[in-house]
């Protein structure tokens, strides 16, 4: 870390300081995918939020959100940041889970993933024309699948004629250049890293909504009511780091390029996830409503699955 960020981050420590009267913190242990648009605990641990709220997040990396809910439902974490696919899932078998926060926004004005092609490809250009194509995403029966799908349908093409392939983000965009996709899912930081070698066809997401929820912060939901009062100061200290991440890219960025290795060029130049303090239905909503149009999910309404804290 730079003299620069360093100071920046020792700033904003000295702006939140531990509780009143509290001798230690509280270990909580803080599952999370280490990439920016699930980064939020990663953020509010190392810019000290959760050291203002008493709290000390020892926080898990994972490849993905399955990996994160297996984990949450074996009782090895606390809390775990996953995507609505996964919160959808586990709502639909039944496991009780509760959304206590909100994690990254995708946001039309600074899309953090798209729908690719390869970069001298021109023969695509609407849904219309991947008709029967191959198309790569991260996971089968996601919202990266249902956001195309809603696409193509969209701008005059069949989504049931499309053939998805599961594959790691990293590898889609030589997957693209060497034919072996037609189109595929890109996201940061894999989206700038390779914007030579690949186009942007769509912003997919934009399908379903301009602005939605890729992600929540959870917990088992009987976890959470024997730990109404710790739950609080985890909400309070996501939903305050969330608005200081929207106004600190250059010192958020330096905590990513340390924690994730991503470098600190790629994330100056890439778009940057934005964060809510508040549960807005309407960016959650929609993601919902596309997965259960193409049968990957029972509908069912977000407002459910909100964690309250139990009446005294």
């Amino acid at each position: 870390m730079n003299r620069a960020a360093f100071t920046a981050l020792a700033a904003v420590a000295a702006t939140v300081p531990v509780r009143a009267g509290a001798q230690a913190l509280t270990t909580i242990r803080f599952g999370t995918t280490p990439v920016e648009s699930y980064a939020l605990a990663i953020y509010t641990q190392e810019a000290g939020f959760f050291k203002k709220h008493g709290l000390d997040a020892q926080i898990t990396p994972f490849a993905g959100g399955g990996a994160v809910l297996t984990a949450i439902v074996g009782g090895s974490l606390d809390y775990a940041c996953v995507n609505w696919g996964a919160i959808g899932n586990a709502h639909a078998k039944g496991i009780p889970i509760s959304v206590i926060a909100a994690g990254g926004i995708y946001s039309t004005d600074s899309p953090t993933t798209i729908l690719a092609v390869a970069k001298n490809n021109t023969t695509f250009h609407t849904g219309k024309d991947l008709g029967g194509k191959t198309i790569g995403v991260s996971t089968i029966k996601d919202l990266q699948q249902a956001s195309i799908m809603k696409w193509v349908d969209s701008t005059g093409g069949d989504s049931a004629s499309l053939k998805f392939v599961e594959m790691p983000i990293p590898e889609i965009p030589a997957a693209l250049t060497t034919g072996r996709l037609d189109a595929g899912i890109v996201l940061e930081p894999i989206l700038t890293a390779s914007k030579s070698d690949i186009r942007v066809l769509a912003k997919c997401y934009d399908a379903i909504t301009k602005h939605l929820m890729i992600c929540a912060e959870i917990g088992m939901t009987e976890y959470l009511n024997k730990n109404a009062a710790q739950t609080k100061r985890v909400v309070d200290a996501l939903g305050e780091c969330a608005v200081w991440a929207n106004t600190h890219h250059q010192e958020a960025g330096e905590i990513l390029t340390r924690v994730a290795k991503i470098p600190l060029a790629t994330i100056s130049a890439m778009a940057r996830t934005e964060y809510s303090n508040k549960i807005d239905l309407a960016t959650v909503q929609p993601v919902i409503d596309a997965s259960a149009q193409y049968k990957f999910l029972a509908d069912f309404k977000a407002q459910d699955l909100l964690w309250s804290p139990p009446k005294a």
